[in-house]
C-alpha cells in the first residue's frame, strides 16, 4: 500500500496531465458533431492499418484453402462461358432477326477487396475491409465471396470501408427459390445462433421444395439476380399457417472470409429514384 502511495506522489504530474487530457478529449468529441465525425474516421483508420498488419500473417495462412475455393469457382465459371457461348452461337444461326449483340455493356462493376477484420459470433456482426472512398468504394455497395452474398457497405473511410454481414439480425436481404417454376422471394433473417445456417422466410406453405435446393438473390439493386446464397435444408412453420420459414445453409463460411468482391451497380441511383417516385404514385 505505502509502495502505491509513493508511486501515485512520484508521478502524480504525469496522472493529472493524463486526467486532464482524456477530459479535454472527451469534451471536444461529444460538443461537437464535426469534431465527433472525425475522431470516428481517425479512430477507423488506425484500428483498419492495425487489423491489417495482423491480418497479413494470417491470410498466409489461409491461401491454400482459398485458392482451392478459387479454383474451383473458376472452374464452374468457364463451364457457364461456354454454355452460354453455345446458346449464343444458335441463337446468331437460327435467328435471322439478330445481326449484333453489344456484349460491352456493363451494369456492375467489381472492386477485389480483402478482409481485415471479421466477426461471427455477435448477433449484429460487420467486415472491415482494405478498400475505401479513395478506391470508389460507396454505401450501398454489395459484398461478395467466391462462393455468395457476404453483405452490404454501410460506411467508408479513405483507405478502409465496413460492411454489414448478411450474419446480422438487422439485415434482411432479399432470397429467392431457384429452380421453381414460380418467382418465390422472402427476406433472409438470420436467428443470432448458428453462422453456418439462415432462414428464408415468408414462403406459401404449398410451395414444394426438396432440400438441396438452391437459394440465390432475388430482386434487388444491390446485387446481381441469380447470385448463390445457400441450399435448403428443411422447413419450418411460421405463426402464420399461410407461410413457412425454410432453413438455408450458407455456401459462404462466414469463418474463413478473405479474399472478397465489391460489387457496384452503375444503375443503382436510378432505379431506387424510381422506385421512390413509384412509391409516392401509390402513397394517398
Amino acid at each position: 500500500m505505502r509502495n502505491l502511495v509513493n508511486f501515485i506522489f512520484r508521478n502524480i504530474h504525469w496522472l493529472l496531465f493524463g486526467l486532464l487530457l482524456y477530459l479535454s478529449l472527451f469534451l471536444i468529441v461529444n460538443n461537437s458533431r464535426f469534431q465527433r465525425s472525425k475522431y470516428i474516421q481517425a479512430v477507423q483508420e488506425v484500428t483498419g492499418h492495425i487489423y491489417s498488419g495482423t491480418n497479413y500473417f494470417y491470410s498466409y495462412l489461409r491461401l491454400k484453402s482459398t485458392n482451392a475455393e478459387l479454383i474451383q469457382r473458376m472452374a464452374q465459371l468457364e463451364t457457364e462461358v461456354y454454355a452460354y457461348q453455345r446458346q449464343l452461337d444458335d441463337l446468331l444461326d437460327n435467328s435471322n432477326r439478330v445481326n449484333t449483340l453489344d456484349l460491352d455493356t456493363k451494369i456492375y462493376d467489381f472492386f477485389p477487396a480483402q478482409v481485415v477484420s471479421n466477426s461471427v459470433s455477435l448477433h449484429e456482426n460487420y467486415l472491415m475491409l482494405n478498400k475505401g472512398s479513395n478506391d470508389g468504394i460507396q454505401r450501398d455497395m454489395g459484398v461478395l465471396s467466391t462462393n455468395g452474398i457476404v453483405g452490404v457497405i454501410v460506411k467508408t473511410s479513405p483507405n478502409f470501408s465496413k460492411a454489414i454481414s448478411l450474419l446480422n439480425t438487422k439485415y434482411k436481404p432479399n432470397g429467392k427459390i431457384k429452380h421453381n417454376d414460380y418467382d418465390y422471394f422472402g427476406p433472409l433473417v438470420w436467428d443470432g445462433k448458428d453462422p453456418q445456417y439462415t432462414y428464408l422466410t415468408e414462403i406459401p406453405r404449398y410451395v414444394n421444395l426438396e432440400p438441396g435446393d438452391t437459394v440465390v438473390s432475388g430482386y434487388s439493386t444491390v446485387f446481381p439476380k441469380g447470385i448463390p446464397i445457400g441450399s435448403v435444408v428443411d422447413t419450418q412453420k411460421q405463426q402464420d399457417d399461410n407461410y413457412m420459414s425454410v432453413r438455408i445453409r450458407l455456401f459462404t463460411d462466414f469463418r474463413r472470409l478473405n479474399d472478397l468482391l465489391i460489387v457496384a451497380n452503375r444503375f443503382q441511383e436510378e432505379q431506387q429514384e424510381l422506385e421512390k417516385r413509384t412509391l409516392n404514385l401509390k402513397s394517398p
